[in-house]
């Protein structure tokens, strides 16, 4: 693999790098963006971005323990359990104990979850629209291939 000018600048151990330079100062800026133009979003509708993202991993797994939702997410267990409780005193999921163990909390998104996610989705949509208006398919497709390697090599 060839590495030249541009991947030595990017490294936080050459004399030439800086912000400008490093993939992960953009891709924060970007997902700190994000996060700002999704929260002004879902604030009116009760939600924020950590909820949207349960929402969605159970959405995608019907039923998920604490921890699958947390290493899904990228959050911390005690946060994830946290902030899952939180959402179930507001009904958007339910939680029971696991029938095979009994040290495992699943979660399942309840009938106002999942009237939520709808919600949640045509907020998110507004976003999405806004970023990738006049960005071709290709590019984006691109851009999610390397995000996952990246995110796979630091994993």
């Amino acid at each position: 693999m060839k590495r030249g000018k541009i991947w030595r600048q990017a490294n936080p151990t050459d004399p030439a790098f800086s912000p400008e330079t490093s993939p992960f100062f953009h891709l924060s800026r970007l997902v700190g963006l994000y996060h700002l133009r999704m929260d002004a979003h879902l604030k009116p509708i009760g939600m924020d971005v950590p909820r949207w993202r349960v929402i969605n991993i159970l959405h995608e797994h019907e039923c998920a323990t604490i921890s699958t939702i947390a290493d899904l997410a990228v959050i911390r267990v005690s946060t994830m359990t946290k902030l899952v409780y939180r959402m179930e005193g507001e009904r958007l999921v339910s939680t029971a104990v696991s029938s095979t163990d009994g040290r495992v909390t699943e979660v399942r998104l309840t009938e106002k979850g999942r009237n939520a996610l709808d919600q949640v989705r045509s907020k998110a949509g507004l976003i999405f629209e806004r970023a990738f208006h006049d960005i071709e398919d290709a590019d984006i497709q691109t851009f999610m291939t390397l995000t996952r390697k990246i995110y796979d090599n630091i994993y």
